[in-house]
């Protein structure tokens, strides 16, 4: 029987505007970047610390959102940190000073995290309450807002338009969906399962094994799309011969995809499970490396960088979808840890790929993100098994 009554549609749709505001805002801060650098006159090294700032601020609200979800909802927890968010962006695009603009994107930082947190959360309970995965279209609403953010504000900035009224602009519509279309997730009450979790060892802080182990495998995943993001373009440029005015494409090639498997990962995860998409997507991963490193050719390193993001799409929102459900543990206390495995691989991947190419050269580097991706899939294989994935979810309502 489908579950998917009209009744249960605008559940998804709030769930997948959240993490659409997230993908939004992140990635209009990014055409951004150069205007803070000219405006304040600083040299890479100091725009880098800057742009700590907003990561400092992530791993900074990480401990704090798990509890403000499971003391006011994901809705007002959403509402606020999404207004907050989009304001703090529009006090960046200002340019008044290098010190506002790092405190606004602590805030910017801690809003995402918290954001995501609760959508997350949100997104969980609603998979309990249909008996369905959702997980990976949900998360398809961020990488259809990353698309959406960086598009628009490129081209407002090529009609000339002035940073803070691209800001603006971009805020506004923001708003107005994150008001309208939000306002349908889920209450307060209907957001932990309904069988309480087994309370942990008296007078320590229980963290079950498995809840480690999804963590180290984000870990993995969030650094590999790092190492899309912030070196994909170098490697093309330095090892392809490729002009920076081009480089960008390949990345493009790698978000393009990750958005269009996101939003197919629910009805492939039903036909084939989580165990094979996720498995399969870290194989994906690792094929998707070598291909860019062995084959010398600008075409091999697009079709490369191209199956990274397909097979990177649903592997951590299915992990997620997965952890949620792992007994001794609250639900909202799962997610903060495994964010916080997840943003730290996001931070330290890009760095720890910079070392070693320094030393050894990016291609030593996409190898060793072939290799760890090909150790996430054996793992997964392991801990995803069908009987027990069967257990965790729970039964399609009638």
């Amino acid at each position: 029987m489908n579950i998917l009554h009209s009744q249960h549609k605008h559940l998804l749709v709030a769930n997948r505007v959240a993490f659409m505001v997230i993908g939004v805002l992140e990635a209009a801060w990014a055409p951004l970047v150069p205007y803070v650098k000219s405006a304040f006159a600083i040299d890479e090294g100091s725009l880098g610390l800057l742009m700590l700032c907003s990561g400092f601020g992530s791993i900074c609200a990480l401990p704090l959102s798990g509890f403000l979800v499971n003391r006011y909802g994901a809705k007002k927890v959403i509402y606020v940190s999404g207004l907050l968010m989009a304001f703090a962006l529009l006090a960046i695009s200002l340019l008044v000073n290098v010190w506002l603009t790092g405190v606004m994107l602590m805030i910017f930082g801690g809003c995402t995290i918290t954001i995501d947190v609760a959508a997350n959360v949100n997104g969980i309970a609603i998979e309990r309450k249909t008996g369905r995965f959702f997980m990976s279209s949900f998360h398809g609403g961020y990488s259809l807002g990353t698309l959406i953010g960086a598009g628009t504000m490129s081209v407002l900035f090529t009609l000339g338009l002035i940073p803070k009224w691209a800001v603006i602009i971009c805020m506004v519509v923001t708003i107005i969906a994150l008001v309208l279309g939000c306002k349908d997730l889920l209450p307060k009450e209907e957001l932990e399962p309904d069988t309480p979790v087994e309370k942990p060892r008296k007078g320590k802080l229980y963290i079950p094994p498995m809840v480690v182990v999804v963590g180290l495998l984000c870990l993995v995943m969030y650094a590999s799309e790092g190492a899309v993001m912030g070196w994909s373009a170098i490697f093309v440029s330095q090892e392809r011969g490729i002009e920076m005015s081009m480089a960008g494409f390949f990345y493009t090639a790698f978000a393009i995809t990750m958005t269009i498997m996101r939003l197919c990962g629910d009805k492939m995860v039903d036909r084939l499970g989580q165990r094979i998409v996720v498995v399969g997507g870290a194989l994906l991963i690792a094929i998707g490396f070598m291909t860019v490193v062995l084959v010398d050719s600008a075409i091999a390193a697009v079709v490369g960088f191209a199956m990274v993001g397909c097979g990177a799409a649903n592997v951590v929102p299915q992990l997620v979808s997965f952890a949620a459900h792992i007994k001794g543990m609250a639900v909202h206390n799962i997610i903060s840890f495994i964010n916080a495995f997840g943003y730290s691989g996001i931070l330290l991947g890009p760095v720890i790929i910079g070392f070693v190419g320094k030393q050894y050269g990016l291609n030593i580097s996409f190898i060793g993100i072939a290799v760890f991706a090909l150790i996430v899939a054996m793992v997964s294989f392991m801990i995803l098994r069908a009987k027990h994935i069967s257990q965790q979810m729970p039964a399609e309502p009638e």
